[in-house]
């Protein structure tokens, strides 16, 4: 099944609320690739407000559990490197510095101690 924008916004909104994403940065999703020869899907813009951007391109033959990581990581790495390497999520295992690993688990996201089998997960 095609992703569509809706679903995929959701997602972005969420995601970005989670990783305390810089005050004014802005979110732009759509179908409009910004690549050339990006193919259908849709794709996700965050801007930040020092004019520096990243996009996400989720191509339509992504799985939506795949999507979701995919998005979850690139945005994460964004964030990151915005803030000066501020881990977010910080990572749910007591003790470690380091920020956490997205998972899709039944249509929801978590976020895992990249260092565990995954029993420690922050939601």
């Amino acid at each position: 099944m095609a992703l569509d924008v809706r679903t995929v916004r959701g997602w972005a909104e969420s995601l970005l609320r989670g990783l305390e994403a810089p005050q004014g940065a802005v979110l732009q999703v759509g179908t409009e690739g910004t690549a050339p020869g990006t193919g259908a899907g849709v794709h996700v813009t965050l801007a930040y407000p020092d004019g520096t951007s990243v996009t996400v391109d989720l191509d339509d033959a992504l799985p939506e559990p795949e999507a979701l990581v995919l998005l979850a990581e690139q945005l994460q790495d964004s964030v990151i490197e915005s803030t000066g390497g501020h881990p977010v999520p910080r990572c749910p295992t007591p003790g470690h510095t380091h920020p956490a690993t997205p998972h899709v688990s039944d249509g929801t996201l978590d976020w895992h101690c990249p260092m565990s089998d995954g029993r420690d997960v922050h939601r």
